[in-house]
Order: structure tokens, then sequence, then C-alpha cells
């Protein structure tokens, strides 16, 4: 079965593996995105911390989709960096790359080797960063993660994500991220959907285990974008897509 666009006002959906993969764009995705443009409200989800906002839509927008801007975009590092207040956070040691650093920093949050522990992909980690963050939480410091994203896909296939990372922060300190803010935890969703007012938003996106159970989680409909090798093992989405373009056929 293939939703209609008239049953929802808005339309979230994941970047890698549904717009891009691995930077290389999705050419039925684009050309699907442009045209839905005109019928319904589209926001852009993503557990990838590594890059900005702002370096995230000027890349959608050197694929082939024009009209968007830092707005439009969600990842996991933007809405850590949005529930800094409520958290009570001050000061942060980041284990992460620019993207993380610059949301936080733009959140009015201090970056030094002190404070809590912040943790998203970080393809530069080594044992010194282990070493403070574990420091740091067992001082009593709040262990926060971006995402718990086992692997990432890319066009050579599936590289290690940030659980990797996360996973070896808790074996050291003995105890679980305080907060996972990305998919599935449903905060994710949540936010995207209040920004603009949304009342039935449509969630898609590639992988069972983030996606749609994510979706599940904040009580929103879903439907998978089949992709080779994707997927994993969770709840069933209400709808299932070869393409985007079938949403416009």
């Amino acid at each position: 079965m293939i939703p209609r666009l008239n049953d929802y006002d808005l339309l979230i959906l994941d970047i890698d593996g549904v717009v891009w993969l691995d930077g290389k764009p999705i050419e039925s995705s684009v050309r699907a995105i442009n045209e839905m443009k005109s019928e319904i409200k589209i926001v852009f989800l993503t557990n990838n911390s590594t890059r900005h906002r702002r370096t995230i839509s000027s890349l959608l927008r050197d694929i082939g989709i024009p009209w968007v801007s830092e707005r439009d975009i969600f990842t996991s590092a933007s809405v850590l960096a949005s529930l800094s207040s409520s958290l009570g956070m001050r000061n942060c040691y980041v284990v992460g790359e620019s993207g993380l650093i610059m949301e936080l920093e733009e959140a009015g949050i201090g970056i030094s080797d002190e404070g809590d522990v912040c943790v998203g992909l970080d393809r530069n980690f080594n044992y010194e960063k282990l070493k403070i963050a574990v420091r740091n939480i067992l001082s009593g410091a709040m262990f926060l993660a971006t995402n718990y994203d086992r692997l990432l896909p890319t066009q050579e296939g599936a590289i290690p994500g940030a659980a990797s990372i996360v996973s070896a922060i808790s074996a050291a300190c003995g105890r679980e991220p305080d907060i996972i803010v990305g998919k599935p935890n449903p905060i994710m969703f949540l936010h995207a959907s209040a920004s603009v007012g949304a009342k039935r938003p449509l969630v898609i996106g590639d992988n069972l285990e983030t996606d749609i159970l994510g979706a599940m989680r904040a009580g929103m409909d879903s439907a998978l974008l089949l992709r080779e090798g994707r997927g994993g093992t969770g709840p069933r989405p209400k709808y299932v897509l070869r393409d985007l373009e079938e949403l416009i056929r």
C-alpha cells in the first residue's frame, strides 16, 4: 500500500540511505522530493552528528534540492544542543566531530576537558579521549550520546557507527549513557514535528531499528524505503516503498 500525501501534513525524511548514500545523491529521491515540496512540508532527520545543519543543507542544495535551509534539518547533535538548557549543561567534553561541537557552542555550552561528556561519531577517537571521558563520568558528569547507530551505510559497504565509541566508554566506566538522543528515541521525531506545528506526520526511512521503531514510539505512521543490505529487524511499518517516486505516481 502506498501512502497518500493528502493524509499527512509533514514528511520526515531520513537522509543517509533515503536522500543520498555516502554523499552520492539518490536521483529518484531528489526528483520526488522537489516535486512533493509544493504539496507537503518536508524536513530531514539524521542521527549523523559529524556535520552542522548548515553544512548538510548546503550539501542537499548541491545535489539538487535548492529550497532546503538549516531550519529544515534536524540532527542528533542539534537536538542534543536544544536540550542542553533543560539538562542543566554548562560545560561539556566532546567526543565527536565539528558538527557536534558547533551545535553545542551555538547553544551556549562551553567546550573543554571538564564537564559533562557528549559523545557522537568521532573518526579520530583514541585512548586519550576515552581516558578523559571516563574520568569525567566517574567524577559525576552526565554521559550523553547523540546516537547508538551500529553501522553507517556507504558506497563501499557498512562502516562502524557511534555505537562502537559509546560502548567503549560505557565498558570502561561501567554505566550506560544518561540519554541517547538519536533515533529510535522518539524525541527526534517529536522535536521535528513540533517545530512546524505538524499534527499528521509521516516518517520515511530505510532502517527498521532506528527510523521505523522511532516513528512507532513517537506515535507516527511510517514507510520503509527498501534498500539492499539495509532494513534490520524491528516493527512492521505501515507502508513499504521501492523508491520515493512511488509517492507521486
